[in-house]
């Protein structure tokens, strides 16, 4: 059995030839479909437990994109179309940051019938079970399905599109088509799909689009670069401190300085008596007795001091 190519919706600009991919609109439909580059995938038909209508507030509640694989079979052969979880939260976050909530709905992908109606509300789907998708209005879809509410301004029109069972959600707009298996010889709308010097790879080979044919080639091995070996950085040695310590007075010995200096003291205290003896005389003939003066070792040691400093 021949296992056929499958592509992946995607809203990476390299898919874009030359358009902006993302959601532009919402059809309220009978026979819900996703139109992609122009085509409509028709999915399965409409269940009542995918669709919620509030007849008290107008609004309505259902999956605008879900989880899946869509089987297609037109011109360019058959193949599958993948909806991931991963691209429906960026096709979600990219309609998030661009809406204009005016004229964002249409009946039956007619853009000249325009919906009175606005989004009020849109979520990705966490906890299946959990999530007020279910435990709210009811609906059980799988992890990652986009859900949304809308608010109908019309009470008429509301009451029209419940009646015909118009009560489900078909987004249109751009979305590329990311090739995911490769299948040789087959017809591919390459051109559309791939531009020119497009790499991919798929089961472990590597494949180049060149002027719009798919060629297989060789994986480029990494270059190694060379490992460059860091020389070990030496550590310098800190050099030890030197303390600097304070200068102590040097100690005075003033009994060996006194022997010392004593002799000349006792000289000189015999010079200055001589001398005193004589002045005594010379004024008054009547003999005068020398007086011995006596004194401290400290005061004979800071008299020869100062008589060192005359």
């Amino acid at each position: 059995m021949t296992k056929l190519p499958k592509y992946k919706i995607s809203i990476d600009p390299e898919f874009a030839n030359g358009e902006d991919l993302g959601i532009e609109q919402i059809a309220f439909t009978s026979n819900p479909a996703i139109k992609v580059k122009g085509m409509a995938f028709v999915a399965a038909p409409i269940e009542k437990k995918l669709c919620f209508a509030d007849g008290v507030k107008m609004r309505i509640a259902a999956p605008a994109l879900i989880p899946m694989e869509i089987y297609r079979n037109d011109e360019d052969g058959e193949y599958f179309v993948e909806f991931t979880v991963q691209e429906i939260e960026a096709i979600h976050s990219k309609f998030m940051l661009n809406l204009n909530n005016q004229d964002k709905f249409n009946l039956e992908h007619n853009s000249s019938k325009t919906v009175p109606a606005y989004i009020l509300e849109t979520w990705i789907v966490d906890e299946p079970l959990l999530d007020k998708s279910y435990s709210t209005f009811g609906i059980e879809v799988p992890k990652g399905t986009l859900m949304v509410v809308s608010q109908l301004t019309d009470k008429e029109y509301y009451a029209s599109l419940v009646e015909n069972g118009q009560i489900g959600y078909s987004i249109e707009g751009f979305l590329g088509l990311a090739l995911e298996d490769l299948i040789k010889n087959k017809k591919q709308n390459n051109t559309m799909i791939l531009k020119d010097g497009t790499t991919f790879s798929v089961d472990e080979k590597q494949y180049i689009v060149l002027a719009g044919v798919i060629t297989e080639t060789e994986l480029a091995k990494p270059v190694e670069e060379p490992v460059v070996e860091e020389e070990p950085v030496e550590e310098k040695l800190a050099e030890p401190s030197i303390e600097e310590k304070p200068i102590e007075a040097p100690v005075i010995d003033e009994a060996k300085i006194l022997a010392i200096i004593q002799p000349k003291l006792d000289e000189i205290y015999k010079l200055i008596a001589d001398l005193k003896a004589e002045e005594i005389t010379t004024e008054d003939t009547t003999e005068v007795t020398p007086v011995e003066t006596k004194m401290s070792i400290h005061d004979k040691f800071a008299a020869v001091m100062q008589l060192v400093k005359e």
